[in-house]
């Protein structure tokens, strides 16, 4: 997961220098891909790739796809869980998210996207 921080924070800093991205929302992209990439890792299937874009020029996009054919799930978890809240982190953070399931029978992209003002409520 170090690797994907580290990542994410070398694509961005130009937008954060050049004030066309908040500081807050890398941070908060940081965490929900931490998540996001540790499913990958702990769920999924072979390689996990990660690739991190703007999209409309206004909101941060970050995909992470594996080779599983799993799809996340926000469930019920119990208060005493020592895991299962990264998805549930990712709907309430994010501006959108989602999943696009690739051709063929196995593989996936989860994605989701930050704006500034999604970070700041």
């Amino acid at each position: 997961m170090g690797v994907a921080r580290w990542l994410i924070s070398e694509w961005c800093a130009a937008w954060v220098a050049s004030a066309e991205l908040q500081e807050d929302t890398v941070e908060a992209a940081l965490l929900l891909a931490s998540e996001v990439v540790t499913n990958a890792v702990v769920h999924g299937d072979g390689m996990v790739q990660l690739a991190v874009r703007r999209v409309n020029g206004a909101s941060l996009r970050v995909e992470v796809s594996d080779d599983g054919g799993g799809m996340p799930l926000i469930g019920a978890q119990r208060a005493d869980a020592e895991s299962g809240r990264g998805m549930a982190m990712v709907e309430m953070l994010s501006t959108r998210w989602g999943t696009d399931l690739a051709v063929g029978p196995l593989g996936k992209t989860v994605w989701f996207e930050l704006t500034d003002e999604s970070v700041r409520h």
